[in-house]
């Protein structure tokens, strides 16, 4: 009797055995599983973001003037993307060509490699897996998926500043401006880039198709300004600098420079400082 109850108990331990072993078996393959398709859409992300990345230094490019070797670097963009990046980079190679044949006058996270090793040789093993690698594999998946996470928001900012919308419109002086941005209500509104017929360009803040906030215009023939926009003209505190190395550091109002400044020579002497109005200094700060 004694040897039954022996034998009784142990096909039961071995049963329990069996069906413990099943359930660590099972349960290693799904999360296996999930850290395969985990692993896969991390680089199909990782992907996506690098192909942004390289969009952003084409939009570089564009925005040096170098028009050629920005729409061959688009068209080059257009091979293996999908329907919605394909019709960004369009708008792009639309936007070079129709400025290349206008006439121009002046007016984070890395996945360790050890863990990748770790991950491969339980792959390569048919054993069954212990609660403390299960406890493991839980935490690789929690820790993919907040990468994941992540990269989704990268994606997201990269995408807004670098496929941004693209408009056309007249500025408050009749000339055409191809812009690259932020756009709301179908108008220039946020950050973005415009580069007018004249050749010139601007980079900065919009609101409502006028630059206003921080920006800075440049001009063809060298000169640029970097300050505050109000209303589309300039306004605030700003610098204008000329290609012989002078520049008015100072106040701006209504386009001009109204209030206090220095002008500074090409040797970074002061030539003159004091008060500003209409472009003219009518009142000298004493040496």
């Amino acid at each position: 009797m004694k040897r039954k109850s022996i034998k009784i108990l142990t096909y039961v331990a071995l049963a329990i055995s069996i069906a413990l072993a099943a359930y660590y078996f099972f349960r290693t393959q799904s999360l296996k599983n999930k850290v395969e398709s985990s692993n896969e859409e991390l680089a199909q992300i990782l992907e996506n973001v690098e192909k942004q990345q390289q969009i952003l230094s084409i939009d570089s490019i564009l925005i040096e003037g170098d028009y050629s070797a920005a729409l061959k670097a688009y068209e080059k963009q257009l091979e293996g993307v999908n329907d919605e990046e394909a019709e960004a980079i369009r708008k792009r190679i639309r936007l070079v060509q129709s400025l290349m044949y206008e006439p121009q006058t002046k007016v984070e996270s890395d996945t360790d490699s050890v863990t990748l090793a770790y991950i491969d040789s339980l792959e390569q093993s048919t054993r069954i897996a212990t609660p403390e690698e299960i406890r493991q594999y839980d935490s690789l998946s929690f820790a993919l998926r907040k990468v994941k996470v992540q990269v989704n928001n990268l994606q997201r900012q990269l995408r807004q500043k670098s496929f941004g919308q693209y408009i056309t419109f007249k500025s408050s002086k009749g000339s055409t401006v191809h812009y690259v941005g932020q756009v709301k209500e179908g108008k220039a509104n946020g950050t973005g880039v415009a580069l007018l017929k004249t050749g010139s360009r601007y980079e900065g803040e919009w609101k409502n198709n006028q630059r206003h906030g921080e920006g800075a215009f440049y001009w063809p023939d060298g000169e640029y300004y970097k300050g505050e926009y109000r209303n589309d003209k300039r306004h605030g505190e700003g610098t204008y600098y000329w290609p012989n190395g002078e520049k008015f550091v100072g106040q701006w109002a209504n386009d001009g420079r109204n209030g206090r400044g220095i002008f500074y020579g090409a040797d970074g002497d002061v030539v003159a400082s004091g008060i500003w109005k209409d472009d003219e200094l009518v009142e000298v700060d004493e040496k």
